[in-house]
């Protein structure tokens, strides 16, 4: 099974085992590059034995603590800090870290395994039950290197197709499930165990102390989050796209007065959106040495399956291969990055987040819509008709993200709203409850437990798909539970949304940045495709395939699809089952025939 994963830790690899149970693992060394932090790490006694990935940004606040219970320290890794934290306070410790983090201890004495995943999922926890084991990975091809087999999870393919993502603790891959974010359980000997929520982001924001002074609190608890991600024993670069997210991450480095700092950036040639100028401009002007990639044509295809297989499903966000390829070049300078993941929806800066405020008046806008002529409605006012259709706010908050509604399925003959996730109605329920008067902020904090969490994948495994560590400052949870307290305009005014970070930064970044126009990290594949002989083969070969058949799509359905007039309005929908085609011929299909391994 580590061998599965040996591109998550190509430093040091690991194996324990006894009668119960078994450990690998592989080690990227970050904090403490010494052997003395190589893992399965054991307790003095040998009762207890973790594996764990991710960072403690915090580890060094405990360590006089524990020195004074009587722990004695044989490195200066995090890791054991936290495993000495949970032999003195069990479970009752999480809420003191500040960190992204997996990780799995075994209580030899009760013969009890104990696991964990941080607050937001920036993280990933899978696992696999039968009768006779639970495995856990944080990947599932490591999980299907133990003999399970690779099958599609048919049940969710309709819930994939419409949001892209499957919610909460599904997969697309039959019997891999997540654990969820703040979540922690104890497993029994029998594989049986019950998940605990330890971090409940509604009731965070609800006992927090009122911040009198946002804009103070926001820069100062900003920069300390920048600053505490940069706590490592290796070079430490920024993903830099040239919006305000990843450009005030920068600002702040240069702030603390970090000097040096390398930064990454995937532009496109010929493109009208390549935004890789203005970061090579920031970049230079604050003197930090810049690192420019483009990913096309003879080097695409590789990326694409490279980053497919990375992944475990199929891509949906469809700039995997740009990040994985980015991350590998970044490898030779660095071995963490920073990265602006998280800002869009804990500070409300997404552009369809605009539209939703305007939802609390339906009749007003279904009217202004009823009467303007056919002749002036564009493509987005077109689309904003269909997605008023999808009925009722709950409906529309889990809709916000999709690219495809109702109305777009039904005219393809594919009715495929009858979901059902119960995850996604339970996170709309919390957020009704804590902003019964705000639906903005109910979609933002549904976005926040929804979209996010499989952008979170998404960067996990473009990163350290190559070796590389990805940090977000934004996703502290000093930030996330405070930003929740803040009155709604101080994140969604202004015509950029974020205002709080806006007005907080102007006086560290340019007015080129500032008065950007927000792309996003935007992939010209229609012209990428014909551009490489590779992908253009094997779009023709999906075009002519069974995949659509194998989905349960009818010769209607795809006839529909793929017809002449609806070219540019379903074109979304046709890459996204492209990726689907790729995702089966290079995973799916490899996984399912591969032999067991015995680690």
């Amino acid at each position: 099974m580590g061998n599965a994963i040996a591109h998550r830790g190509p430093d040091d690899s690991g194996i324990w085992s006894n009668d119960s149970v078994g450990f690998a693992h592989q080690r990227l060394s970050i904090i403490d590059t010494s052997a003395a932090g190589s893992q399965p790490m054991h307790s003095d006694d040998k009762r207890f034995t973790i594996v764990y990935n991710g960072e403690l940004y915090n580890h060094n606040d405990f360590r006089n603590e524990l020195a004074q219970k009587g722990f004695t320290f044989r490195s200066k890794s995090d890791t054991e800090v936290l495993l000495y934290l949970f032999i003195c306070y069990g479970p009752a410790m999480l809420k003191r870290l500040n960190g992204m983090f997996a990780f799995a201890i075994w209580d030899q004495l009760k013969e009890e395994l104990f696991i964990c995943r941080d607050r937001i999922g920036v993280k990933p926890f899978y696992y696999h039950i039968n009768k006779d084991q639970f495995s856990f990975a944080s990947e599932p091809k490591a999980i299907f290197a133990s003999g399970i087999q690779a099958k599609l999870n048919q049940a969710n393919i309709n819930e994939w197709l419409y949001y892209r993502h499957v919610a909460g603790n599904q997969t697309l891959l039959q019997g891999i499930q997540k654990l969820l974010p703040g979540h922690y359980a104890f497993v029994k000997p029998d594989g049986s165990f019950q998940q605990t929520r330890w971090w409940k982001l509604s009731e965070q924001i609800q006992n927090h102390p009122k911040i009198d002074h946002p804009y103070n609190w926001f820069e100062e608890t900003f920069h300390d989050a920048v600053k505490s991600r940069m706590i490592a024993d290796v070079p430490v670069g920024v993903m830099l796209s040239g919006g305000i997210d990843s450009s005030s991450i920068a600002a702040s480095l240069k702030h603390s007065n970090f000097e040096h700092i390398h930064t990454f950036n995937v532009g496109f040639s010929d493109y009208k959106y390549d935004e890789s100028f203005i970061a090579k401009r920031y970049s230079e002007s604050l003197s930090f040495p810049f690192h420019g990639i483009t990913v096309e044509k003879t080097n695409l295809f590789q990326a694409v399956v490279k980053s497919t297989v990375s992944y475990d499903e199929p891509l949906v966000h469809l700039n995997d291969p740009q990040i994985l390829s980015l991350a590998s070049a970044a490898k030779k300078h660095v071995k963490v990055l920073l990265s602006g993941e998280g800002a869009d929806e804990f500070l409300g800066g997404y552009v369809r987040y605009k539209v939703f405020r305007y939802l609390k008046h339906p009749n007003v806008l279904n009217t202004l819509l009823s009467i303007t002529p056919d002749r002036f409605k564009n493509t987005r006012i077109k689309k904003l008709e269909r997605y008023i259709a999808n009925g009722t706010i709950n409906e529309l908050i889990k809709s916000n993200g999709a690219n495809y509604f109702e109305t777009d399925f039904n005219d393809l003959n594919l009715p495929y709203l009858n979901i059902t996730n119960t995850y996604r109605d339970e996170i709309t329920r919390e957020a009704s409850q804590l902003y019964p008067k705000d639906i903005s902020r109910q979609l933002l904090y549904y976005d926040q437990h929804t979209y996010l969490q499989s952008l979170n994948d998404r960067n996990d495994r473009a990163t350290m798909g190559a070796s590389l560590e990805c940090r977000d400052p934004f996703m502290d949870y000093r930030l996330m539970e405070g930003l929740g307290t803040l009155s709604t305009k101080h994140l969604l005014k202004g015509r950029k949304g974020k205002y709080i970070l806006m007005q907080t930064m102007k006086k560290h970044l340019p007015d080129y940045i500032l008065n950007h126009q927000k792309v996003g990290f935007s992939v010209p594949w229609e012209m990428l495709i014909k551009q490489s002989e590779e992908l253009s083969f094997e779009y023709q070969e999906y075009i002519n395939s069974d995949i659509f058949e194998w989905i349960g799509l009818s010769r209607e359905s795809v006839q529909n699809l793929f017809a002449k007039n609806n070219t540019q309005r379903f074109y979304q929908l046709q890459l996204q089952l492209f990726f689907f085609y790729i995702w089966r011929k290079y995973y799916l299909f490899e996984y399912t025939h591969q032999p067991a391994n015995a680690v």
